[in-house]
């Protein structure tokens, strides 16, 4: 069943976090075989909102109108993208994203609201690690001990930026005097240092003819701040009356395809900034992205995606600086940046000398070519490395918390399913019209049902059911009982499936069962066996439908070894590879009860690894007069499973 996950996140804001939050809904969307989505935009500061009119914002509107429709909503998961003041507990399993860390720490809130979320994604190792290696005091409540660097525990992930190809530009009016112009692309504020990048760049270039285009937005981006920006920008220039370079301002927002424009117009050649410090350096990642050279301070995350490996003299490969670096000394952050629970104020950042900055514009104006040629190396490397379809995939797999795949059920291997029909009069309509409706059983699966020579009138109801399936159901019929697991091996030498599985008569399974089995099992080669969770009931011939809103359910641990000796956790509709009886055997048929418990350990003990499938994907009925269940036979059981606790006990001990 897929996973009812709820975004949390402003994404119809023109924020940062805005493009993040939709940069989560696009990969959760990539993957709506695992995931059922929901989700609530929610403001971002004062920064202005998404209006368009395209498929993806019907889609996000459509999302929004089945949130806000959900009656008494649960949800199997969490995601938040905010920073972390925000984040909340608001379902089993929740997972906040956040991004801004420009700092050379977080603040203390921020670890006390990372125990809400049980995993982190961050949009860089450098945030990552800073997030991870910030410390604080914490006093034990109980023994009124103080633990002096005491750090976050919940684990982290970083998820960078996929690179936009399907973009198509959109042009903008610009009329730009000079041919040579560099671009900054930023938030008007004392992080983004963006007046003194003005200063400096009029001061190196006052008698060139060179341009700085500035795209700068503010708060709501609406005139009143065009007007407050204009006379910042004017205040600045007064000090230079006599200048040749010029300065033009773009305020407010732009689209991304307007963006493609600025980034490849011919006229704007480099991309600078002097940044205290960034969580990613989304602008800087898209300039790269575009080919454009970059001058940056060497220092925070965006450093991530500016070095690629290079091969050097000796072919000893090495990370290297594909951009301009300006020199920098580490500060206080300003007292103006200050903001309390989000930017500490014994934080640091980067300070970039203006003389390193000033001489690497210089540089890059001069010998444009060379940096020219760097960037264009850059961004095929970062084209590839960032395509969507991988960062997508990353994005998914950190939020689900394991390895996904987007696969095809034509490309599942055939799924073999050994059934014995033993006293099964009962059972037999209710459990056909069950497994037939698998979502793969025609395309995809064998039934092979063996009649274990059943005193019951199981035949009349298969025979109405082979008609209807003659390609998918296979049926034979014994002379004698050989027991359950002599059933079973009977069934994996009749098999013609890569993948097999056990069905029992009396057990009921959601309609997608098989398929999420058979995609986990495929999507990872070096898995031999996959299970999930069960739901319990005391009721013959529930459906899975009506069941699903119980609340009893076999929740088995994930797999090891010592967890496999204390409780069977495959249990009883586990899927295998066939593969797997070449290396260890059949089913041991001595045992009526426990054989394939046995089976499991003696696979597992010698080298073949087990998974579990983090959803509940079957209904197991609690049978009063079934072989393990029936009170009559607890004895025999209970000894059955001591003599193979013992056997696999005395073989880890020997090793």
């Amino acid at each position: 069943m897929k996973k009812k996950v709820f975004v949390r996140a402003p994404f119809l804001t023109q924020s940062g976090y805005g493009e993040h939050g939709r940069f989560v809904l696009r990969s959760l969307k990539e993957y709506e075989d695992y995931f059922d989505i929901y989700a609530l935009p929610i403001n971002w500061g004062n920064t202005g909102w998404l209006w368009k009119d395209d498929e993806e914002r019907r889609w996000f509107d459509a999302i929004i109108k089945k949130t806000v429709q959900y009656q008494n909503p649960q949800y199997d998961m969490s995601v938040q993208v905010t920073i972390p003041n925000e984040w909340d507990k608001l379902a089993p399993i929740n997972v906040g994203v956040t991004a801004g860390i420009e700092v050379t720490k977080c603040a203390i809130k921020w670890i006390e609201k990372s125990l809400s979320v049980d995993r982190i994604i961050t949009t860089s190792q450098f945030a990552a690690d800073t997030y991870q290696n910030t410390t604080c005091f914490v006093t034990n409540n109980t023994t009124g001990e103080v633990q002096e660097d005491y750090k976050t525990p919940t684990p982290f992930t970083p998820v960078m930026y996929p690179y936009k190809h399907e973009l198509k530009h959109e042009p903008i009016d610009l009329d730009l005097d000079y041919d040579f112009n560099f671009l900054t692309v930023a938030q008007w504020g004392p992080r983004k240092n963006v007046a003194n990048l003005i200063s400096w760049f009029v001061e190196e270039f006052i008698d060139q003819e060179v341009g700085l285009v500035c795209k700068l937005s503010t708060h709501k981006n609406c005139f009143q701040d065009r007007l407050l920006t204009e006379a910042n920008i004017k205040n600045i220039l007064n000090r230079y009356p006599d200048r040749k370079c010029k300065v033009y301002l773009l305020h407010g927002h732009l689209t991304d395809e307007q963006m493609l424009s600025l980034y490849n117009n011919d006229k704007i050649k480099a991309f600078v900034t002097a940044t205290h410090g960034e969580g990613f350096g989304l602008p800087m990642f898209d300039a790269v992205c575009h080919d454009m050279p970059v001058i940056a301070p060497d220092w925070s995350a965006y450093t991530e995606f500016l070095y690629m490996p290079v091969k050097d003299k000796k072919g000893k490969v090495k990370n290297k600086a594909m951009y301009a670096k300006v020199d920098y000394n580490m500060v206080p952050v300003a007292k103006e940046a200050v903001w309390q629970d989000v930017l500490p104020a014994d934080a640091q950042w980067a300070e970039p000398s203006p003389g390193s900055l000033k001489m690497k514009m210089r540089e890059v104006s001069k010998d444009y070519g060379r940096f020219k040629s760097s960037a264009k190396k850059l961004g095929k490397y970062i084209r590839d490395k960032h395509r969507q379809d991988k960062m997508y995939k990353q994005m998914a797999e950190a939020i689900a918390g394991e390895s996904l795949q987007k696969i095809n059920t034509s490309d599942l291997p055939k799924v073999s399913i050994i059934t014995s029909v033993y006293n099964g009069d009962e059972f037999i309509e209710p459990f056909l019209k069950d497994i037939t409706r698998q979502t793969i059983f025609e395309e995809k699966c064998e039934l092979i049902l063996i009649n274990a020579n059943s005193p019951g009138n199981e035949e009349e109801v298969i025979n109405k059911y082979i008609e209807k399936y003659p390609n998918n159901i296979i049926y034979k019929k014994l002379d004698k009982d050989p027991g359950i697991y002599g059933v079973w091996n009977m069934g994996v030498e009749m098999a013609t499936g890569e993948f097999l599985t056990n069905a029992n008569l009396d057990d009921r399974k959601a309609p997608w069962s098989l398929e999420s089995h058979a995609k986990a099992l495929y999507a990872s080669e070096d898995i031999d066996l996959v299970y999930a969770d069960m739901a319990i009931t005391n009721q013959a011939n529930e459906t899975w439908e009506v069941n699903t809103a119980g609340t009893q359910k076999y929740n088995f641990p994930e797999f090891s070894y010592d967890n496999l000796k204390m409780i069977n956790m495959p249990h009883a509709s586990p899927m295998w590879r066939k593969s797997i009886h070449d290396k260890h055997g059949l089913f041991n048929d001595k045992y009526k009860s426990a054989g394939d418990w046995e089976m499991w350990l003696r696979a597992a003990g010698s080298g073949s690894k087990f998974k579990k499938i983090h959803d509940c994907l079957g209904l197991y009925f609690f049978n009063p007069k079934g072989i393990s269940t029936n009170p009559e036979n607890f004895d025999w059981k209970r000894e059955e499973e001591r003599e193979i606790y013992e056997i696999y006990a005395k073989k880890e001990a020997a090793a």
